[in-house]
């Protein structure tokens, strides 16, 4: 039943690929920040800090990719 799933992929558009980033920004930054906190009254203001800079940094880099791969003569 499991393997139907890697014979038959679900197709996806572009736009919705980009927002599967967002909970995959989400377990990264809570499972890195569980295991690397000292004090855990603070994790969730931390994770949601990692998530911003996560989430910017492939927005930067994207629009830095964007621009060599447009402007770049």
């Amino acid at each position: 039943m499991l393997a139907m799933i890697f014979r038959n992929p679900i197709t996806l558009t572009w736009s919705a690929q980009l927002w599967l980033i967002l909970p995959l920004c989400a377990v990264v930054a809570l499972v890195h920040k569980t295991i690397r906190t000292g004090n855990l009254r603070r994790l969730w203001r931390q994770v949601l800090v990692l998530i911003a800079l996560m989430c910017g940094g492939l927005i930067a880099l994207g629009v830095v990719l964007w621009l060599i791969l447009d402007y770049w003569p």
